[in-house]
């Protein structure tokens, strides 16, 4: 139990910290590239780390077992490394021993990425993907950063704003329409303040501009219209509330694909199936390559075996892409790539014990035997 405890203690502390600094590494690039379409006024900057932290379940269910698979080869390999397990070795500790220890953490960590491959991920892309409908779905008049022009989504009307009062009334309103007509005639207002105004009658929500003037006209020409106003409005554009939804196949629940017979679900509920199935394969294949010597150093296997899972992981995908198109049928789906790496992974560990090298050696000893 000593021994017990010690593996799986040095394989969950290096678990722990190899995936803490992917995760850290990958949602840095991805906080960057939300970071930016905040900075265009695609999102309200409070609710990234919202978006971000419904994300996280994902980006653990892809980072976790490839730091589970390098925390054993690191840990194991230090221990190659400084001869402890040298010692281990010599009080009886086997390989196969070794790998039914290292099973334990496995369990543990295979549990924790059956959490958010069946749940978790699937809740949060929902959640996420809800935040980042009613942020598009947000009016120009929401977006509008005071003392910048902006252009709307369809790139056609340009505003500044001085600044906003304390109801979310805008000041000093400059807006141009600069693409809105096939004679290219120019639209532009200037109102000393904007606010919306919700008429209960109509049901319907209206941009209303306060003491103003507006020009019309094509530049280059004498002939604009210039039209002084008390107040102007201009209806806003209603959301739908399907918009708010999201159909997306890899937010539904683990429960509703299991009742689909859609290639495109049995794909995506064999791939959520694959997350725990993958730890155990991997853990067979990390206690096979964490074998080192003092010379080679404790850290020589490392990329062979990141490439191995890379290599699994873009099988996986091709599967389920093939799977997803009808060219592969969903009864196969992505069991024979799991089954193929599972033999690769036994022949690895049946290579490193021995095995193999004393069943191609018998044989000619039993030759050798009967010719005395």
């Amino acid at each position: 139990m000593i021994i017990l405890r010690y593996l799986t203690r040095e394989v969950l502390q290096a678990t722990a910290a190899v995936s803490f600094v992917l995760v850290v590494i990958i949602m840095t690039g991805r906080f960057v590239k939300y970071l930016s379409e905040a900075a265009t006024g695609k999102f309200d900057p409070t609710v990234l780390f919202v978006i971000m932290y419904y994300r996280l379940p994902g980006f653990l269910e892809l980072i976790i077992p490839l730091g589970f698979m390098v925390a054993i080869i690191m840990a194991y390999g230090r221990l190659y490394a400084e001869h402890e397990m040298t010692v281990l070795s010599s009080c009886g500790m086997s390989q196969r021993r070794l790998l039914t220890y290292t099973f334990i953490p496995g369990v543990i960590v295979a549990i924790a990425v059956g959490m958010c491959s069946l749940w978790l991920t699937p809740l949060g892309v929902q959640k996420s993907d809800q935040i980042i409908a009613q942020q598009k779905s947000r009016s120009e008049l929401d977006v509008v950063k005071p003392g910048r022009f902006q252009a709307s989504r369809t790139n056609d009307i340009v505003t500044y704003v001085e600044g906003r009062g304390k109801n979310k009334e805008l000041n000093g309103v400059f807006i141009a329409n600069v693409g809105a007509a096939q004679d290219k005639q120019l639209t532009t207002v200037r109102a000393d303040s904007a606010e919306r105004v919700t008429y209960e009658e109509y049901q319907q929500n209206y941009l209303q501009l306060n003491n103003g003037v507006r020009y019309q006209g094509r530049p280059g020409e004498a002939n604009y219209r210039v039209t002084y106003f008390e107040s102007l409005g201009q209806r806003l554009p209603e959301q739908d509330a399907d918009d708010f939804k999201t159909n997306k196949i890899d937010s539904q629940p683990t429960l509703d694909l299991l009742k689909e017979v859609n290639p495109a679900k049995q794909a995506t509920l064999q791939s959520r199936l694959s997350g725990p199935l993958v730890i155990f394969i991997i853990t067979v294949l990390a206690v096979a390559m964490s074998y080192t010597t003092p010379r080679r150093g404790r850290y020589v296997m490392l990329f062979p075996a990141i490439l191995i899972y890379l290599v699994y992981l873009v099988l996986l995908n091709s599967a389920r892409e093939a799977i997803e198109e009808g060219t592969l049928p969903a009864a196969i789906g992505l069991w024979p790539v799991h089954l193929l790496f599972l033999c690769v992974a036994f022949l690895l560990f049946a290579w490193r014990t021995g095995a193999i090298r004393r069943f191609f050696r018998a044989p000619k000893q039993k030759q050798k035997n009967n010719l005395i």
